[in-house]
């Protein structure tokens, strides 16, 4: 019997294979998403949470935030995230909180 392939808590490196190409084959442009922090573990969910959903993510660490990741585990700076242009709205569909819409209004964002 073929054991399974153990793969739990290896980040996949399929980045290149799933972000979306163009008629021409080249990758489809990279748009910002958001800033999160990595110190809480935020970075890391956010990018799961949108890959599970079938929406890639590219990391960029700013300034000297490379070194922090290698250093400590992850960046003092935060980390930006980049998702292919077309998915842009419904990645911030899915990062949005709950009960607030695009314009700011809902339950929990009503005017003062």
């Amino acid at each position: 019997m073929d054991e399974p392939k153990l793969s739990w808590g290896q980040t996949p490196r399929d980045l290149l294979e799933r972000w979306p190409k163009g008629a021409d084959g080249t990758p489809e442009k990279a748009v910002f998403l958001t800033d999160a922090f990595e110190a809480d573990a935020q970075a890391d969910l956010l990018v799961e949470m949108l890959r599970a959903y079938g929406i890639p993510v590219a990391k960029r660490y700013a300034k000297d935030g490379t070194l922090g990741k290698v250093v400590l585990g992850f960046s003092g700076y935060g980390v930006s995230l980049y998702v292919p242009e077309s998915l842009l709205d419904d990645a911030r569909a899915l990062i949005r909180p709950a009960g607030s819409s695009e314009d700011g209004e809902g339950p929990d964002n009503e005017a003062q």
